[in-house]
């Protein structure tokens, strides 16, 4: 088989690894198509030293080989959860397999994960992925679609509200696809005009360019001073959060997707005097999954995220043009 290998900061290539064998409960997947997300990248391709696993976490294929299944058999069309759990945790019988108390591991940080032409994983960490939906619809179910419909969700979002999105990468861009097509309107911050474009063929309202002028005045005056309802933080910056939690009104919400090292709140004027939610969002528990399909089947956009497709053997450009940011999702296909 073909894999990725990541042999220091920014270099990358592609390379023979042994064919894969099933084994107990690890079953052998053909990858159908696999994305590049932005934990790859900050986490893995722009850190230096050679990692020792294959990356990717968000696939989808087929199964090709079992050896002693329980649930899958050859020729199931599956997409994937990047987690080797359990299946027995309190967390995992809620369906929060990502918080698996007793994991072996994670696909593409630390288990060998999707960008390569097969994997070998849990079938616990597999789920059947309907007729309904493509590969690439379904590499996409994880993070860009199904972090954001949980996160939507935990909101109450609906078709009154007004939205902010700060940050449009892939995580940005996924979040102004779902809360655009539950008829929310959304307003999408960022600095790349290639990304703002992007968002407005996802559905998103308006758009704001932080060299325009003050952020937060520009989306006041688009609200006309009455501020935000939800509000998305997918930059990763403590500045945005902070905008956020100042422009959502009382009672509003904002929620945190993707990773946030660091904040800077205040207590007393977020939350004593405006009485505002804040949660942080990772993923969505197993028991959502068929409602993320009945969005699709209903006709989401979420294949728009997807700006360019690659094969494996072209890897180190793959990985390159995402890196530069004038992207939306960048997949790998055969």
């Amino acid at each position: 088989m073909r894999g990725v290998k990541i042999l220091n900061a920014l270099k990358v290539e592609t390379r023979d690894y042994p064919d894969l064998v099933p084994e107990g409960e690890e079953v052998v997947v053909r990858l159908e198509a696999a994305a590049i997300c932005g934990s790859d990248l900050h986490g893995l391709y722009q850190r230096p030293g050679e990692k020792a696993f294959i990356p990717g976490h968000e696939g989808a294929g087929v199964v090709v080989a079992v050896d002693k299944p329980r649930f899958v058999k050859p020729g199931d069309r599956v997409c994937i959860v990047p987690v080797y759990n359990c299946g027995v945790c309190d967390n995992c019988r809620m369906g929060y397999v990502i918080y698996c108390r007793k994991s072996r591991g994670t696909y593409g940080f630390g288990l060998n994960g999707v960008h390569a032409t097969h994997v070998r994983i849990c079938e616990r960490s597999l789920l059947a992925l309907p007729d309904s939906m493509s590969f690439e619809q379904g590499c996409l179910v994880l993070d860009p679609v199904g972090t954001h419909h949980h996160a939507n969700k935990r909101m109450g979002t609906n078709a009154r509200h007004t939205v902010a999105v700060f940050g449009l990468g892939p995580m940005g861009l996924g979040a102004t696809c779902v809360t655009a097509f539950l008829g929310a309107r959304v307003i999408a911050v960022d600095p790349i005009p290639f990304r703002r474009e992007l968002a407005k063929k996802l559905g998103a309202a308006e758009v704001v360019d932080p060299a325009a002028g003050d952020v937060a005045a520009q989306i006041r005056e688009l609200t006309r001073g009455y501020g935000l309802d939800r509000a998305f933080e997918c930059s990763g910056k403590p500045e945005p959060l902070y905008m956020a939690l100042d422009l959502v009104r009382h009672f509003g919400h904002v929620a945190i997707v993707g990773e946030q090292p660091e904040a800077k709140i205040s207590p007393s004027n977020h939350f004593n005097r405006k009485e505002i939610t804040l949660s942080g969002n990772t993923c969505f528990p197993l028991g959502e999954f068929d409602e993320i399909v009945r969005l699709y089947e209903a006709g989401l956009p979420a294949a728009k995220l997807i700006t360019h497709r690659f094969t494996i053997e072209q890897a180190a450009e793959a990985y390159a043009t995402f890196n530069a940011g004038n992207t939306g999702k960048v997949i790998f296909v055969p």
